[in-house]
């Protein structure tokens, strides 16, 4: 049992009011809200715990945690490509059941969505989490490179690395007549 109050409750405090945003983002990444999803949570909030001492002075928990659970959830993504490359196998989820069959241009979108799940996973921690928190979960520039513990010139240089290799690593999806520069 926790003999300090003041933590717990401002742990509670943290979660009620960032929570679903974590997990949004973990959910993303991940494409699924199963055990992986709710395991990168814990850790996430584990690792903001551990970090911050349970200290919600933090200029912006809302970006740290949503850093933090980008960076566990890349590395889950990272686990599972080495885990599929290990066993060569074809999961029973990947073959599409008879129900899941839906339009072309859904199909093309999951694609796309597991195919920058991917993409992610090969790009260094760095540039993946700048990518993830300004791109996809519209962090501010200022506060993501205050929670990445950049400046925000430096932020400017992560993202452009992270989008000259995700444009490279998913130029197949480039609409048709859209060259490289």
């Amino acid at each position: 049992m926790n003999d300090s109050p003041s933590i717990d409750s401002t742990e509670n405090a943290l979660l009620r009011q960032h929570g679903q945003s974590v997990w949004s983002v973990i959910v993303r990444l991940l494409g699924d809200d199963g055990h992986d999803a709710a395991d990168c949570f814990q850790q996430a909030y584990l690792q903001f715990v551990a970090q911050t001492g349970g200290n919600a002075s933090v200029r912006n928990p809302s970006a740290l945690l949503k850093k933090i659970a980008a960076a566990r959830a890349i590395d889950f993504v990272r686990r599972r490509i080495r885990e599929r490359a290990r066993t060569a196998m074809v999961e029973p989820d990947a073959v599409p059941s008879a129900k899941s069959f839906s339009p072309e241009a859904v199909l093309k979108e999951e694609e796309l969505r597991a195919s920058l799940r991917f993409a992610l996973a090969e790009i260094p921690q760095e540039q993946a989490t700048a990518f993830v928190l300004t791109a996809i979960e519209d962090v501010s520039c200022e506060d993501a490179a205050a929670a990445m513990g950049v400046t925000v010139n430096h932020l400017g240089v992560l993202l452009f690395r992270a989008r000259k290799s995700l444009q490279a690593k998913l130029s197949v999806y480039a609409p048709e007549g859209r060259t490289k520069r």
